[in-house]
């Protein structure tokens, strides 16, 4: 009976004439299907009929394309769709998969499996504010374009995935990070497993590589990275 139960049943009967398919094809991204083929396979569509009620949701913010550092819009084989607004992102993972339970009134049970799950979910969210600072940060004494993430095949031949990746603006250096929301992180593995990566990173062509570890817990300097904390994140942000 809470007022935002309905809010997003509301926000899409305001805004789209087709709520029953927006609705299905944000509760299938929200369970974590972000391919188009994904997404038309288990709606038993073709996918080509799904690029306009895509292309919608992306129009009214609900949706956002995501595609790997260094890509174009046409490289439609590498795009994943992620819902864009954090209320809608939770709803749609945890709240519309579980209302016949809140209806029979096992709140208590949805509470525990979500709070089981939310350190991942809040984890996601971590990336992409990690992501949207980029570019109103100044690491290294440097300015920087927008930070995407990036995923492929690295050098090594071997499937890899970036979770920040921006080109300074004056396109001599990149800057590589990772985020982590633990509460402990042991931020010399991962500068280690980060290190590896730019190493196999294929787009580095003759570029400065700068490494970045945004981490939820404070942590001392460590040689070779700059560390940014939630503090700084929500500061530039603002």
């Amino acid at each position: 009976m809470g007022v935002l139960h309905e809010e997003p049943r509301s926000l899409l009967l305001d805004d789209l004439r087709d709520t029953a398919q927006a609705a299905s094809i944000l509760s299938l991204i929200g369970r974590g299907c972000h391919r188009i083929s994904e997404i038309a396979g288990r709606l038993g569509k073709p996918a080509t009929s799904l690029s306009r009620p895509l292309q919608r949701l992306v129009e009214l913010d609900l949706v956002r394309r995501e595609l790997p550092f260094g890509n174009t819009a046409r490289d439609t084989k590498r795009t994943l769709y992620r819902i864009a607004d954090p209320f809608l992102g939770f709803w749609f993972r945890f709240v519309e998969p579980n209302r016949s339970r809140l209806e029979q009134r096992k709140i208590d049970k949805v509470a525990r499996e979500i709070k089981d799950t939310l350190p991942h979910h809040v984890g996601l969210i971590w990336e992409e504010l990690a992501r949207a600072s980029v570019a109103r940060l100044s690491c290294f004494d440097r300015t920087w374009g927008p930070a995407c993430r990036w995923w492929g095949t690295g050098m090594d031949r071997k499937p890899m995935e970036i979770d920040i990746v921006a080109e300074s603006d004056d396109g001599s250096a990149l800057l590589l990070g990772e985020a982590s929301w633990a509460d402990k992180p042991d931020a010399s593995a991962l500068l280690q497993a980060l290190h590896r990566k730019a190493q196999n990173f294929p787009q580095v062509q003759n570029r400065k590589v700068l490494l970045g570890l945004w981490l939820k817990g404070g942590h001392k300097p460590i040689p070779g990275a700059q560390i940014i904390t939630p503090t700084m994140v929500m500061r530039c942000l603002r």
